[in-house]
């Protein structure tokens, strides 16, 4: 399994405690692609956090490509096996594309190559708007661009929270069917949140949350 979770568990003590997720169990494959539904409030954006390891559980456990995640690991786990796909795009809107696809390497202090980059623009058909500052683009452009952001380290793992979420219905579709095409072709495994039963009815399996349980 490339993700197992074991009896997650994240609660909020503000102003009143509340057990947000009970127990959660999931176990996920290599290549396998996964949505999370329910209702906003649920905590599905919350479960996806810790899944990626952006958000610490109470208790429980979380094990990705073999290794228990803790603490002091994180970090280097989430750089070296995970990208991270935002229905808000988070693009430095005064950067170039370029250098925002760079940034993940830069983080991890890889020393990455522009050609590097050019090569992730070139698979999310953005590679012409590579100088381009990203304020300049469309809402379907930059979440190519976030796309292409998201696998400039290799990831095993691309999560994706709502891609679809700001995109009317023709990006939403082109957006949708280019994250399944390049799980597939870097053998990538997908997690996404949605509300876009269509969007989750291409994945391998659905999940609804609800009550903190985690149904499929």
């Amino acid at each position: 399994m490339i993700l197992s979770a074991k009896q997650l568990c994240k609660k909020f003590s503000s102003p009143h405690t509340v057990e947000l997720l009970r127990g959660i169990d999931l176990q996920i494959a290599a290549g396998e692609s996964i949505a999370i539904t329910g209702r906003s409030g649920e905590g599905k954006t919350t479960l996806l956090h810790i899944l990626g390891t952006l958000e610490p559980f109470d208790s429980g456990k979380l094990i990705i490509a073999g290794k228990p995640i803790e603490s002091v690991n994180s970090a280097q786990l989430r750089n070296q096996f995970l990208g991270f796909v935002f229905q808000s795009f988070n693009l430095l809107e005064d950067f170039s594309v370029l250098d925002n696809v760079l940034m993940p390497a830069r983080i991890a202090r890889t020393n990455p190559s522009p050609e590097h980059g050019l090569r992730l623009l070139a698979k999310v058909g953005l590679e012409q708007r590579a100088d381009f500052p990203a304020k300049l683009l469309s809402g379907g452009e930059r979440q190519r661009a976030a796309i292409a952001r998201a696998l400039c380290n290799s990831p095993k793992i691309l999560f994706a929270d709502e891609p679809t979420g700001n995109l009317d219905r023709a990006h939403a579709t082109a957006i949708g069917q280019l994250l399944f095409d390049i799980a597939h072709t870097e053998n990538m495994t997908l997690i996404l949140v949605t509300h876009d039963q269509e969007l989750a009815g291409r994945c391998h399996r659905t999940y609804a949350l609800s009550n903190g349980i985690l149904v499929g």
